[in-house]
């Protein structure tokens, strides 16, 4: 068989999709040598992306989330004698002849569009892209991979004559997610203190309420701890003017641009890392953070109870209960040390291994259906 895998959201910056890309395509040719691969490859991305000898790459220069990816996919690469085409990030173009399967992250785009990256003049436009991809993928693809539960439910109300169609396969998490096998020392070299910190990982989005995670702290008081948020941008102007209002800004430790053993040992050296998203897929960090020992404080949202499976410490979506958790962490070893078992123990039932089989099933299941079957 060929398969068409679209890689660009692999790049020269990291993204939590392009992980999940790259974690396949490492693993699905050797787990079938005797099918074909077909890449779609970002110009910018360091290439081979893989030497495996059933792997051909096609560099696409439209990116990933552009109109020609919606409107003429087919003309992007040629896909004449493609038996199943993957496109892993929520969208489906037009025209595509060949069966398909799309992986559905979240509906954040469908259903809170301003929840993503925040109210612009681009917020309607980009709501109407995303929704003419989305509900496409929704209501055309040959099979759909959910990465969590709690995502296939969100499929299930928005469009039931989909559900049917949906497969959920859990992310895995890469090996150098671990704890660390010397005394924590690595984080306050990147830090420059070696006071103890709760850390924040991920884009500056609305959804993640980053701006709430900084109020707790401050409502906390938590003197002799720092707040540290690592993020894909550098933290935007209002959040900085937020933690100066708050006086914390002398206890909040902005970080960008970290390289990936930079992430692993912050994560080995928090009190625990805080994920207090309103909306989520699946919630990679908080993965990551009990791979590597970090207590997890966590909303109490869906998808994140279902990552967590119960070894995360979770709150609602109130400032003031997350203040609290904060304040229990930062005084209870006895509870830091009960997450930290529980998180290492839950994150051992994923595996990137699992996670490409299962994939490949679904690959075999769409090229034996037509579409809508």
């Amino acid at each position: 068989m060929r398969f068409s895998i679209d890689c660009r959201y692999i790049r020269e910056r990291p993204s939590g999709i392009g992980a999940y890309v790259e974690a396949l395509i490492e693993r699905l040719p050797s787990l079938a040598p005797n099918d074909e691969f077909q890449l779609w490859v970002d110009p910018r991305a360091r290439r081979p992306l893989s030497r495996s000898p059933n792997v051909t790459e096609s560099v696409v220069r439209p990116e990933a989330n552009s109109l020609p990816t919606l409107l003429w996919p087919s003309r992007l690469v040629d896909l004449s004698g493609v038996d199943v085409l993957h496109a892993p990030f929520n969208l489906l173009g037009r025209g595509v002849r060949c069966a398909t399967v799309v992986t559905i992250h979240d509906l954040t785009w469908l259903l809170t569009p301003a929840a993503s990256e925040g109210l612009s003049v681009a917020t309607p436009f980009q709501a109407l892209f995303y929704r003419d991809g989305i509900l496409r993928a929704l209501r055309e693809a040959t099979r759909i991979v959910s990465i969590s539960e709690a995502t296939a439910d969100a499929i299930a109300l928005v469009a039931p004559e989909a559900r049917r169609r949906v497969r959920v396969i859990h992310h895995g998490v890469d090996a150098r997610f671990r704890p660390a096998q010397t005394a924590a020392g690595r984080a306050a070299d990147l830090l420059g203190t070696s006071e103890p910190y709760f850390l924040v990982v991920g884009q500056n989005a609305p959804s993640k309420q980053h701006g709430v995670v900084i109020e707790a702290f401050a409502a906390a008081a938590l003197g002799g701890v720092r707040l540290v948020l690592l993020q894909r941008l550098y933290a935007s102007g209002r959040l900085a003017r937020r933690a100066r209002e708050l006086g914390v800004d002398d206890r909040v430790i902005w970080k960008s641009g970290a390289e990936p053993d930079d992430v692993v040992a912050l994560m080995q050296g928090a009190l625990a890392l805080v994920q207090f998203s309103r909306f989520e897929g699946f919630g990679m960090p908080v993965l990551e953070a009990m791979a590597c020992g970090a207590p997890v404080v966590a909303s109490d949202i869906a998808p994140l109870c279902e990552v967590a499976g119960g070894a995360a410490l979770h709150v609602p979506l109130e400032g003031p209960a997350l203040a609290g958790a904060l304040r229990r962490v930062a005084a209870e070893p006895s509870l830091r040390a009960d997450l930290s078992a529980r998180g290492l123990e839950r994150a051992r039932a994923f595996s990137w291994d699992r996670s490409a089989a299962a994939h490949l099933e679904v690959y075999r299941e769409a090229a034996g259906r037509p579409a809508g079957a």
